[in-house]
């Protein structure tokens, strides 16, 4: 008896961290644009102004880590984290804005690639992620430097 009670409260421990997790990330709801971390209202007012917006969405994961999307009426979309830096820029048929993007790091696509553009960028802990318009991906260090192209 000891022993079933055992398998049942294993097996209901695994139940519960299966459907926590089926639900610990929402599909996300539409936002104003107010609503924002001022620090992603300004980033995006800076790069972005002449843009216009098809919708702002929240995500929340684990109901404590927040995440925030733009989406762009090109198709376009910028991510930010929940203290408004942004993530990701994915732009539609044109370049991610220079400005955004350390120098040496463009310095290095227009000189080794020269004809492309930087159509999409991610920035993690540790390195920067583009893809340029030929559809190669590119690595780089937080300082610019670069690593690898990414098969």
């Amino acid at each position: 008896m000891k022993k079933l009670s055992q398998i049942l409260t294993a097996v209901l421990i695994v139940f519960t961290v299966a459907v926590a997790s089926a639900h610990s990330y929402d599909r996300g709801k539409v936002i104003p644009f107010s609503q924002l971390p001022a620090k992603a209202q300004t980033f995006f007012k800076a790069h972005f102004s002449q843009t216009d917006i098809s919708s702002v969405m929240l995500f929340t994961e684990y109901v404590v880590k927040k995440e925030y999307s733009i989406y762009l009426k090109d198709g376009s979309k910028v991510e930010f984290d929940g203290n408004g830096e942004w993530d990701a820029v994915k732009m539609k048929g044109k370049s991610v804005p220079n400005k955004i993007i350390p120098a040496n790091i463009v310095q290095h696509v227009h000189k080794s690639f020269p004809n492309t553009y930087i159509k999409e960028i991610k920035k993690s802990r540790n390195k920067y992620e583009l893809e340029i318009s030929n559809g190669l991906e590119l690595e780089f260090n937080l300082k610019g430097e670069f690593l690898r192209i990414d098969d």
